[in-house]
C-alpha cells in the first residue's frame, strides 16, 4: 500500500516575522500568512484530497481552512481534523524567547562553540542532538527531547496509516521544525538544513516500506 502525504507549513505568524522561539505557543497569523495559506491552497487547488489534518495549534487550523478553500477537487472537504500530534516541538522554557537568544543559551549550556543561531545548531547538529540539547539547557525540563518528540508524532503516523487507503492523497498542515525533523529521519539531514518557508508545500509517499520524500519546500509547483 502507498498513498501521499502533502505537508504545508503554517502561515507567518507575529512571532516568525520577529523571530521567536513559537512551539506550541498561539501567535496570530500577519496578513503575509493569511497570504501564505491561500498560496498553498492555489497551488494545491487540482488534488484530490482524501483526508484533512492539521495540527491542533490555531495559525495550523486557520492555514488548512485557508487552503480548503480554494480547493476545487475535494468536494465538502472544507475543515481540517485536528491532531496534537502535529504540533510544533515543544520549546519549553525558550518559548517565545528570541531564537538567537535561545540559540545561544543552548550553546552555551552544551559547550557548543561557534554557535550563534537557530540555523548553527540545525546545521551542525542532527535533528535528534538539537532537540536532546534544548531539553538539557532547560532550567524547567519541559522542552522536549527527541525522545518524546517521536513518541507523539509516530503515533500521528500510525494513525494516519491506519486511515489512509491505497492511492489516497493526505493534506497535513504543521510545523516548521516538524517538517524539518520527518525530512533528517526519513531523508536526509543535509536536505533538512534548509529552512521550510511559511506555507511551502513537502511531499511524502507512505508505503510499507517506510516514508520516501518527493519535495521538500515547495513555494511555486502547481499541482
Amino acid at each position: 500500500m502507498s498513498f501521499n502525504l502533502y505537508f504545508v507549513r503554517h502561515g507567518q505568524t507575529i512571532f516568525n516575522h520577529y523571530e521567536r522561539m513559537q512551539g506550541w505557543s498561539n501567535a496570530p497569523l500577519t496578513d503575509k500568512g493569511i497570504s501564505d495559506g491561500y498560496a498553498a491552497g492555489d497551488r494545491l487547488e487540482n488534488i484530490r484530497f482524501d483526508g484533512a489534518y492539521s495540527s491542533d495549534l490555531q495559525r495550523a487550523i486557520q492555514t488548512a481552512e485557508f487552503v480548503l478553500s480554494r480547493n476545487k477537487q475535494s468536494g465538502d472537504l472544507k475543515e481540517p481534523e485536528q491532531l496534537q500530534q502535529f504540533r510544533e516541538q515543544f520549546f519549553g522554557f525558550f518559548e517565545g524567547l528570541p531564537s538567537k537568544k535561545s540559540s545561544q543559551l543552548v550553546a552555551e549550556k552544551n559547550g557548543f562553540k561557534d554557535m550563534d543561531t537557530y540555523s548553527d545548531l540545525m546545521t551542525n547538529l542532527s535533528q535528534d542532538e538539537v532537540m536532546d540539547a534544548m531539553h538539557a539547557a532547560d532550567p524547567t525540563g519541559d522542552a522536549e527531547d527527541a525522545q518524546m518528540f517521536w513518541a507523539r508524532v509516530e503515533k500521528g503516523l500510525a494513525q494516519l496509516r491506519r486511515n489512509t487507503r491505497e492511492g489516497q492523497n493526505v493534506l497535513i498542515v504543521s510545523h516548521g521544525t516538524l517538517i524539518r525533523n520527518l525530512v533528517a529521519k526519513y531523508a536526509s539531514h543535509e536536505r533538512a538544513a534548509e529552512k521550510p518557508e511559511n506555507g511551502s508545500i513537502t511531499i511524502f509517499e507512505v508505503s510499507d516500506e517506510g516514508m520516501k520524500l518527493k519535495t521538500y519546500n515547495d513555494t511555486t509547483t502547481r499541482w
